[in-house]
């Protein structure tokens, strides 16, 4: 079995998974096929390849906006993320996403309950796969959006704790902040906090973050002093051991990292810190889960062991039950065991 077969056939576990950036081209074509009267978006569509230029990519995220302003197309663009991490052989997947408000077709509620609707529909529940929600807040929209949206999650979290688990702290960290005393009031009622960290140099926040310790950390690319970071923050993320949520591609093309080979996963595996694989924006970004697993094993010399080992160890890092964590890594062990 050659790599990317292996890759593809590993039960893989996803924990960073935007859900407006991972729809794909082909449940946009849908969605703009909704539209009525039809308008220019399909063609648009067609002609973006998310692969070739960041700047196309980001077009993306204007376009699913667009498409996904009711409940009903938020319940079909999720079914169908849902539906392709599946088909890629993710097993587990935690999705996040920004409630939103759209004057007269939808409230941030029934945002919120569409995208519940498709996790617990009959035919994603056939798959087998487990999806969770964490609700996402964005620092650029300020302290009272982000008391309305942690509002929000904790309202969810009390009816559906089966798929509300989490915070996600995510948005430019450098037109906004959030006040830590929200996340904790989201913590203290038991959801899980998982926050985008330096992504751009910004000292300040990185060690209130990590003073914070959250459950997981998104990216971390500028902490090591090689990738725009210190020793100092380096060090304290290393004695945090706070496992980080690395995407491979989405960092290169976004240009925070140089390249592949200088990935801040280089010195993180090697320092055996908790790491885990992730696609960020799949449908945005042109990728999937399995390749960045490829990618991780052309690039830094990992065998299939040592992927075992990443895929176990994500099952630690993940906002589920113990039960169904037992599960997860059964799974794992019986691919292995085959295979």
């Amino acid at each position: 079995m050659d790599l990317k077969t292996f890759c593809k056939r590993i039960p893989k576990i996803e924990l960073h998974a935007h859900l407006n950036g991972s729809v794909s081209l082909k449940t946009l074509l849908k969605l703009s096929e909704l539209q009525s009267p039809a308008d220019a978006k399909s063609q648009i569509i067609h002609e973006i390849h998310p692969s070739e230029s960041l700047k196309e990519c980001f077009k993306l995220f204007e376009i699913v906006h667009s498409l996904t302003d009711t409940p009903e197309t938020i319940f079909i663009a999720t079914s169908d993320v849902i539906q392709e991490f599946y088909d890629d052989n993710v097993i587990y997947l935690e999705l996040r996403s920004t409630p939103r408000h759209v004057e007269g077709k939808m409230t941030k509620r029934e945002y919120i309950e569409a995208i519940i609707n498709a996790i617990k529909s009959p035919k994603i529940k056939k798959t087998g796969i487990t999806v969770k929600l964490l609700i996402s807040v964005d620092r650029k929209r300020g302290a009272k959006n982000a008391e309305e949206n942690i509002a929000l999650a904790i309202e969810y979290y009390e009816k559906y704790s089966e798929y509300v688990v989490g915070i996600d702290l995510s948005g430019d960290p450098i037109q906004g902040e959030i006040s830590i005393d929200l996340l904790q009031r989201a913590r203290n009622v038991g959801l899980k906090i998982a926050a985008h960290c330096a992504e751009v140099p910004n000292e300040k926040e990185v060690v209130d973050i990590l003073n914070f310790k959250p459950d997981r950390l998104g990216h971390c690319t500028c902490i090591h002093p090689n990738l725009n970071g210190t020793k100092q923050l380096y060090d304290m993320l290393l004695k945090s051991r706070i496992p980080v949520e690395l995407c491979l591609t989405s960092n290169v093309k976004c240009k925070t990292v140089p390249s592949f080979s200088e990935h801040q996963f280089a010195y993180l595996y090697e320092a055996k810190h908790p790491i885990c694989i992730a696609t960020d924006d799949k449908g945005v970004f042109g990728t999937t889960l399995s390749a960045e697993f490829e990618l991780v094993a052309i690039h830094f010399g990992l065998t299939r062991q040592n992927l075992k080992d990443l895929c176990l160890s994500a099952v630690q890092f993940a906002f589920a039950t113990e039960k169904e964590k037992s599960q997860l890594s059964l799974k794992i062990e019986l691919f292995y065991n085959i295979n």
